[in-house]
C-alpha cells in the first residue's frame, strides 16, 4: 500500500503534486478550527458566563446576609428558647437539621442540603417574626443546582 501510495505520487505532475500539498494544508487547518480552536473558544465562553452567574450569585447571597443581620433590629422578641423557636418554624420551609448544638444564649446549626430561597425566607422568619440574631452563617454550595449546604449556623436571641 505504501509502495503503491509512492509509486502514484511520482506519477503525479509537479503542479498536481502542488495542489495535493496545498490541499493538504488547508484540510489540516480547517480539522484544527473545527475540531480544536472553535470548542475551545466555546468552553471557555461558557466559562466565563459561569463566573459571572457565580460572582453575581455571591453578591446576591452577601447583600441577603446582610439585610438579615440588619432586619433582627426591628424584630418582636418571643419568650420561647432559641431551640424552641427553630424547631418549630423549621417544617413550613422543609428545612432538615442534621446537627444542634445549644449554648448560652445561641444554638449552633448544621444543615446538610437546603434549597437555599427556602433557607433565606426560614432566616427572614427567625430574625424578623422571632427576634432571633444570626451571629455567624457559614454557607457552601451543594451539588444539586439552587441549593445550598450551611456548615454553620449561629443564632442568638
Amino acid at each position: 500500500m505504501k509502495n503503491q501510495l509512492i509509486n502514484y505520487w511520482r506519477s503525479l505532475k509537479n503542479q498536481e503534486q502542488q495542489l495535493v500539498i496545498a490541499a493538504s494544508i488547508i484540510l489540516v487547518i480547517f480539522i484544527l478550527v473545527i475540531g480544536i480552536f472553535r470548542p475551545l473558544n466555546s468552553a471557555i465562553d461558557a466559562a466565563q458566563q459561569s463566573q459571572i452567574k457565580q460572582q453575581e450569585l455571591l453578591a446576591w447571597v452577601d447583600s441577603s446576609i446582610i439585610k438579615l443581620k440588619a432586619g433582627g433590629a426591628n424584630a418582636i422578641v418571643t419568650n420561647q428558647n432559641i431551640s424552641q423557636v427553630v424547631n418549630s418554624t423549621r417544617g413550613r420551609h422543609s428545612i432538615s437539621i442534621s446537627k444542634m448544638q445549644p449554648s448560652d444564649g445561641s444554638l449552633r446549626l448544621t444543615l446538610d442540603s437546603v434549597e437555599f430561597n427556602k433557607l433565606v425566607q426560614w432566616l427572614d422568619e427567625l430574625v424578623n417574626k422571632h427576634g432571633l440574631k444570626i451571629e455567624n452563617l457559614d454557607l457552601s454550595n451543594d451539588d444539586k443546582p439552587g441549593y445550598v449546604r450551611v456548615s454553620r449556623l449561629v443564632l442568638e436571641s
